[in-house]
């Protein structure tokens, strides 16, 4: 299976544009965090394989911690950064494996790998520079993103093996799987899907991309564009554990509001 992902993880590397160079450990790497923005319906947390523990708003993940979503319920996380925000749908389970940035959590370099154990994930990721790093591996294939809207989906077929399927929204994206033994690699452009095992890249359905890129929209409406970093230690958050407002925040930003509001623990409301 290492063997498998390395030989992969190669063949995304070799497919990025322009000759970028690995990352190195040195000159001052420091570990990034998620936050969590919103969260809808029953999501917990939990880091190997340790007990699950309710997920909310505000609170900061370090890697090793895997999210899980039930039925209609999700989460969105600002992954590593502000340049970076997911929704983890319904049924879902993701492992935030790595998260390093050097420079600062606005600027720089940064690494980040997640992998998607089941469900789906859509996503926003900002143009990263040159050096930097963002994947997201599942049980068949690995994403690399750069600067794209994206889409991930696992489906379970009768047998028990599993169909990933790898859309670019917008934008681009770099997908690499082992199919009949060996390394196949595309590069995604905006409306194109794969399926690894299940045929060539084709174009999505109109109504999934419509579907993605609403939620996506909302993603980068009230996430990505407005994102702040948490408060520094000691200073009390706009939302306390409990996922409640904070009496003195204020908890209207534009046309969206925070709070428990129609089963929203913050964030976002739609």
């Amino acid at each position: 299976m290492k063997r498998t992902l390395a030989l992969i993880t190669c063949a995304l590397t070799l497919a990025f544009v322009g000759g970028t160079t690995l990352i190195s450990a040195e000159n001052g790497q420091k570990v990034g965090k998620a936050t969590v923005r919103a969260v809808k319906g029953n999501v917990t947390w939990q880091v190997n394989g340790g007990p699950l523990q309710k997920l909310r708003v505000n609170q900061t993940l370090d890697p090793g911690a895997t999210v899980i979503t039930g039925p209609d319920s999700h989460a969105d996380l600002s992954v590593n950064g502000v340049s970076s925000v997911v929704r983890i749908s319904p049924d879902s389970k993701i492992q935030l494996d790595k998260m390093n940035y050097w420079g600062t959590m606005r600027e720089g370099d940064r690494e980040t790998y997640l992998h998607l154990q089941g469900g789906e994930v859509l996503g926003n990721v900002k143009k990263i520079s040159g050096n930097s790093r963002y994947e997201i591996e599942t049980p068949h294939g690995v994403a690399g993103i750069r600067g794209t809207d994206f889409q991930i989906t696992i489906n379970i077929k009768p047998d028990g093996s599993f169909a990933v399927t790898f859309t670019s929204v917008t934008g681009q994206v770099i997908v690499s799987a082992i199919v009949s033994g060996s390394t196949v690699t595309h590069i995604l452009q905006t409306g194109q899907s794969w399926t690894p095992g299940d045929g060539d890249v084709r174009a999505a359905t109109t109504a999934s991309l419509v579907v993605a890129q609403q939620i996506i929209d909302v993603l980068n409406r009230d996430l990505g564009g407005n994102l702040t970093l948490p408060p520094p230690p000691g200073v009390k958050p706009p939302f306390d554990t409990g996922g409640e407002p904070h009496p003195s925040a204020n908890t209207t930003s534009g046309s969206t509001t925070s709070g428990t509001t129609g089963g929203d623990t913050g964030g976002t409301v739609e």
